[in-house]
């Protein structure tokens, strides 16, 4: 079964390696910033590339952003650190010079970057927000507005026309009147 329903507490996921982690809840707003975020981190590195080609300087350290995949790729492991960076708030299976670690923001983003760990707090940290927005109420406003005619067929037959039961005015002076501005 699945709860749509949302959650105000923090709650736990079990993640590889035998790592389980406390996150506070997702919400639309932390899934903005952490957006954002990342891509500020996008640009960042491409701005960088930009004045090291510009002043003749070497990539070393950068990097390649230059084709599609590896910039996605690049944005995606910027959202993952940033929504566990934002959202983390405890840990248990995490271990540092023989002792438990804490959960750091540097600690946080190296644990991120273990394959498989990075991927799998994403999918189950964002599911429910996934969940939610498919489940919404399909009455709500369009995206392109609520008249839209993009959203689906028309389910309503034309409205049928009738005459104007109300006479129409007579333009013409009648019994003195004169027509004036003020009387148009």
């Amino acid at each position: 079964m699945i709860d749509l329903g949302q959650r105000s507490a923090p709650y736990e996921i079990a993640l590889p390696y035998g790592l389980t982690v406390t996150v506070k809840p997702l919400a639309t707003a932390g899934m903005a910033a952490a957006q954002a975020a990342a891509r500020r981190a996008v640009e960042a590195i491409e701005r960088q590339v930009l004045e090291r080609t510009k002043a003749g300087l070497p990539l070393d350290g950068l990097p390649d952003l230059s084709g599609e995949g590896e910039r996605d790729g690049f944005y995606q492991a910027q959202l993952i650190r940033e929504l566990a960076l934002r959202h983390i708030t405890g840990w248990t299976g995490v271990e540092l010079e023989g002792g438990r670690a804490p959960p750091t923001p540097q600690n946080i983003a190296a644990v991120m970057e273990l394959y498989p760990v990075g991927e799998r707090f994403f999918q189950e940290f964002t599911l429910r927000q996934v969940l939610l927005n498919a489940a919404k109420n399909g009455s709500g406003p369009s995206v392109a507005g609520i008249s839209s005619r993009a959203e689906g067929p028309n389910t309503a037959g034309p409205a049928a026309t009738t005459t104007c039961p109300a006479p129409e005015a007579d333009l013409e002076p009648t019994g003195g009147s004169v027509l004036t501005a003020s009387t148009l």
